[in-house]
């Protein structure tokens, strides 16, 4: 072989390269792990200890608790006003990563159990997340998962445990048998690795803090928070929590090996800091229905451990193992848990209550908090069962239906779109179209009934696409009066609140009927949107190819049961769903076609809006009004205000109607002292009836403008006119830089727009 082929495996500078790398990562490992103080000895761990009492002594609850509250929460938009909501949810962790949307009564419930456990002083129930397929439930425990691992590597969220280490590189004497000589170290902990013979850890990750016996707790705990100048927070966990079953016994061995000397015992403990991993099964366990075993223990395999002191030889040392133990410190997750046959958590019964698990002669004592996940159905075909009442009152329920806010359902998708649809363009509105059907395909038709008698005739002739904006926007039917709309915006919490006790029968099943217990499940969205993804028969994800997609979707009502309730009054109604969701899709579309092609003159029936408003209050206040014109002060314009209240279709007198929208802008002034009015916010019926009015009035000359970009690249553009034409270019332009549109979806939403004008009119 041509020796000048052979090309040797490493040049000297690329080694060099490589060796400077490795010395680099090395050196910044190493202080990483000196930086995160990754091991101590017993005394640097108490050190550490009365400085922040609290810190290194929380039980599991506080823990998980003090998670949330480390990312923090603020107020977002809910159902009748703002919620707060945990940031938590939105993986701030993760750069927003598998974010949940929506659902902060959930989690506003979760952090409420978990801070009574704190209050307790223990978990002593089983949370179960229960709910339809795809609310969130799996993803919202995820997401606490992945926070307790974030939490635990920064300096707020330390943790530690520890091991016991043993040596014989300075001799038998060493081991603590006999009377140590006093060149031995203090602590065993900082050996170097060829030096220790024996190591043990703690597999239930006790705190430290239990080696010291349990009546000279309080007295250090006492002393640490009068140094701090803070009242003393002495928890049950702290003053009576014990070494595990393994621990005791290896403590007990050296205590009696050393004839009581207990600070020759604590030389042997390693104390190292934990962070929590649900890969490596640290402090966070998901296990999976299918699982039947949940925990075990093992003799300590003496031929693994070569050098197990003498002292030791006949110690009863037994090794716990299994998922809760490898939870411990953290969180155990019971994934679809009522999937499992009963005997197989029958074991919950007591685990849950008194925190212990017996393992043959081993009792395992837990410091955990446990979360399961049901589906509703399963949920109610368990309640059924003669063994529900002995877990009911062991398990906190909390139900986590589908979303019913038609903006947070809308992230949902908008967030996975792009990725689904591979290289199609993804036009605009997709997400809100797909959101907007989901969401009434879940609400509940209001009983009058249930409603205190000023608003129940109001609520009960709510549509579902009016009460769809109710719930998103606070938004009242346009129709309504001043004070109906007041009735109807005081009642949106007794109005989301109607059906969350409630339970019907469904296909001779009795179970749980709140609002957004069934209905379309954003998983089936998904895998629709995907199938719409795939229809050769459009160039775009648009939501004209959703809506071909959920249209086939409904013929298949044996796999949905959300399809085989029976109509009531227009809700669970598929079919008036499509025409609800076209007619809002088409007003957004219009909308944006006539600011492209220039036709929104926003400044004249904005400036109509303004002026109404101006007249009025000079009206109100007997005042006059100077004309712009002449700038004479004239009396209010009252053809103006009549005009305007004309296209509004007012239900009340002028008179009346107007001191309501004085007393509505003497309201909002009130609650926001020193801001601007602002009339659009106050009053989007009537910005939106003018709004309407106006387009209805060019109507013709707008679907002209339309008809002409559908023209655009065809033979027939150059028969325009010269004006025209440049109408449509500068409309096609400003319809992709502004609006997101391509050539294609462009084209076949102007022609869906212009055949839903062209049809006969729907009832």
């Amino acid at each position: 072989m041509d020796s000048t082929a052979t090309t040797p495996a490493s040049s000297p500078p690329e080694a060099a390269q490589a060796r400077s790398a490795l010395r680099e990562v090395g050196d910044r490992v190493q202080e990483r792990f000196r930086e995160n103080r990754r091991i101590l000895s017993f005394a640097d761990y108490m050190e550490k200890l009365v400085a922040d009492p609290r810190l290194y002594l929380r039980s599991a609850p506080e823990y998980i608790a003090d998670t949330f509250d480390y990312f923090g929460k603020r107020e977002v938009p809910g159902i009748g006003g703002p919620v707060e909501r945990f940031n938590l949810f939105d993986a701030p962790f993760d750069q927003g990563r598998g974010r949940v949307h929506g659902q902060e009564k959930v989690q506003r419930a979760l952090y409420r159990h978990v801070r009574t456990f704190v209050e307790k002083g223990r978990a002593d129930k089983l949370i179960l997340l229960h709910g339809p397929n795809g609310s969130a439930k799996t993803s919202i425990v995820d997401l606490i998962v992945r926070a307790l691992e974030f939490y635990s590597a920064t300096p707020e969220g330390v943790l530690y445990t520890h091991n016991w280490l043993f040596t014989d590189t300075m001799g038998r004497r060493s081991l603590g048998f006999d009377s140590a000589p006093s060149s031995e170290p203090d602590t065993f902990a900082y050996l170097d690795a060829e030096e220790i013979t024996c190591r043990f850890p703690c597999e239930l990750r006790d705190h430290p803090f239990w080696l010291i016996p349990r009546e000279y707790r309080r007295e250090i705990l006492e002393s640490a928070f009068q140094r701090l100048g803070g009242p003393p927070r002495l928890t049950a966990h702290a003053l009576e929590g014990e070494l595990c079953q393994k621990c005791r016994e290896i403590h007990d061995h050296l205590l009696a090996a050393y004839q009581g000397d207990w600070r020759k015992v604590v030389r042997h403990v390693q104390v190292e800091r934990v962070y929590v991993s649900r890969r490596y099964r640290v402090g966070a366990v998901t296990i999976e229905p299918q699982r039947n075993v949940d925990a075990a223990v093992r003799e300590v395999n003496v031929e693994r451990h070569h050098y197990i002191p003498p002292i030791l030889a006949n110690a009863n040392l037994m090794e716990p193992g299994g998922d809760l133990v490898d939870a411990n410190l953290g969180i155990c997750e019971y994934s679809d848990l009522l999937k499992r046959p009963m005997e197989s958590y029958k074991y919950l019964l007591t685990t849950s209550e008194r925190n212990t698990i017996t393992l043959g002669n081993f009792i395992a004592y837990l410091n955990q908090v446990m979360i399961a996940t049901s589906n509703e159905k399963h949920l109610t075909a368990f309640k059924q069962t003669p063994d529900f009442s002995s877990f009911k009152g062991r398990i906190e329920l909390v139900p986590t239906p589908y979303l019913l806010e038609i903006s947070k359902e809308e992230r949902i998708y908008a967030g996975h779109l792009r990725s689904i649809a591979g290289a199609k363009h993804v036009a605009p509105h997709t997400a809100r179209v797909i959101a907007l059907w989901a969401v009434l395909t879940r609400l509940r038709r209001p009983r009058e009934s249930s409603f205190p008698p000023a608003a129940a005739p109001i609520v009960a002739r709510l549509t579902p696409i009016q009460k769809a904006r109710l719930y998103d926007e606070c938004e009242a039917p346009s129709d309504l009066s001043g004070p109906e709309r007041r009735e109807l915006q005081a009642a949106i919490g007794l109005i989301r609140a109607e059906y969350d006790d409630e339970e019907d029968k469904f296909e001779e099943l009795v179970g749980p009927a709140y609002e957004g217990r069934r209905g379309a499940s954003p998983r089936e969205m998904m895998a629709t949107m995907a199938q719409a993804a795939h229809d050769a028969r459009y160039h775009c994800l648009h939501p004209i190819a959703a809506l071909a997609a959920l249209r086939e979707l409904c013929r298949e009502t044996s796999n949905y049961d959300f399809l085989r309730l029976e109509p009531d009054h227009g809700y669970h109604d598929v079919g008036l769903f499509f025409e609800a969701v076209e007619e809002d899709y088409q007003g957004r579309v219009v909308d944006e076609v006539n600011d492209a092609a220039g036709l929104v003159e926003e400044q004249e029936y904005d400036r109509l809006f303004r002026d109404y408003f101006l007249h009025v209050k000079a009206f109100d206040a007997r005042e006059k009004v100077r004309n712009p014109t002449t700038h004479e002060l004239e009396p209010p314009n009252e053809e103006l205000m009549h005009t305007v209240e004309e296209v509004v279709q007012i239900k009340d007198k002028p008179d009346p109607f107007r001191r309501n929208l004085i007393t509505r802008i003497g309201a909002f002034s009130l609650d926001h002292k020193g801001e601007r009015i602002d009339y659009h916010f106050l009053f989007p019926d009537i910005f939106k009836a003018l709004k309407d009015d106006y387009f209805k009035r060019r109507d013709r000359y707008i679907r002209q403008i339309q008809e002409n970009i559908l023209k655009h690249g065809t033979d027939e553009f150059a028969h325009l006119a010269a004006g025209d034409q440049t109408t449509v270019r500068r409309a096609l332009a400003r319809l992709k830089v502004k609006y997101g549109y391509c050539d294609h979806c462009v084209k076949d939403v102007l022609i869906f727009v212009l055949r839903r004008d062209r049809a006969p009119s729907r009832a």
